[in-house]
């Protein structure tokens, strides 16, 4: 991928094409545009995040490079520009929704309650709800109780479910882009007693934060949730999808996979974590 690239978090101009919006399908418009418009988080290790010196990193990173190549090659041009947008939880659905983007790489659990003219593609990543415990604090959690408190991230899935399931539990909710940041940190002060994410966005923040795995533990072993990650994508392009998920399924992208997660358990299908 070109690495002059800007990032890119602006607005762009949806009349300047004389076409109406569904007159091509994705494949025909970056043909026709030789541009690929593709989002990414920052606040999303190992997926998309900035490292010490303010860079651009993670595997979304990595995976548009391989869908760049891809489509070259698919599409028999020459090069392709790739145009960098930054997603948040908060527009994730809307960049992809308003065309703004046409593909958004990150944690995003598959799942049926999403905007309209929106879908997932095939799932590329399993993890699952878990606990960032200090090891010496670990058995605390193992039950319910009206001094367990747990950290989460507010008005999230997760929220949801560890309200029903730990009803008891205090629950110190973190909110906006530093949020699971502050949450790790606050476990390594003693001012939670977990931290509740998924496994997987733990453990990449515990090991940026470089916190040991001889003090720090991740519970359950198996994870109280199945979640599946698959990319944002339009819902009313059948083609689009197909390349994409021929993409995911692809020897590379397994190639891909394997170096940025083989040394974390994680699984990249259902049949593998899910029971």
């Amino acid at each position: 991928m070109n690495r002059k690239l800007a990032f890119l978090t602006g607005v762009v101009c949806f009349w300047c094409s004389s076409l109406p919006a569904l007159a091509e399908n994705t494949l025909e418009k970056i043909q026709r545009t030789g541009v690929l418009n593709v989002a990414i988080r920052e606040d999303a290790a190992p997926f998309g995040y900035l490292d010490a010196n303010g860079n651009l990193r993670g595997y979304c990173l990595n995976f548009f490079t391989l869908l760049e190549r891809e489509l070259v090659e698919r599409l028999e041009r020459n090069t392709l520009s790739v145009k960098l947008f930054k997603s948040i939880p908060a527009n994730r659905f809307d960049l992809v929704a308003k065309n703004i983007v046409d593909l958004e790489c990150g944690p995003n659990t598959i799942r049926s309650d999403i905007p309209e003219n929106t879908d997932f593609s095939t799932s590329f990543l399993v993890t699952g709800t878990q606990f960032l415990v200090k090891k010496d604090n670990s058995a605390k959690i193992e039950r319910d109780s009206e001094d367990l408190v747990l950290g989460v991230i507010g008005n999230t899935t997760t929220e949801e479910f560890l309200a029903r399931r730990y009803p008891l539990a205090t629950l110190q909710k973190y909110r906006g882009v530093t949020a699971r940041t502050r949450g790790v940190q606050a476990v390594a002060q003693g001012q939670i007693d977990a931290m509740v994410s998924d496994g997987i966005l733990l453990i990449a923040e515990a090991q940026r934060q470089q916190l040991t795995a001889d003090k720090y533990v991740l519970e359950p072993e198996i994870p109280l949730t199945c979640d599946g990650y698959g990319m944002i994508i339009q819902s009313n392009d059948p083609q689009w999808q197909d390349f994409i998920n021929s993409v995911i399924d692809s020897p590379k992208a397994q190639a891909l996979f394997n170096a940025w997660f083989g040394r974390i358990r994680v699984a990249q299908s259902f049949s593998d974590f899910c029971k």
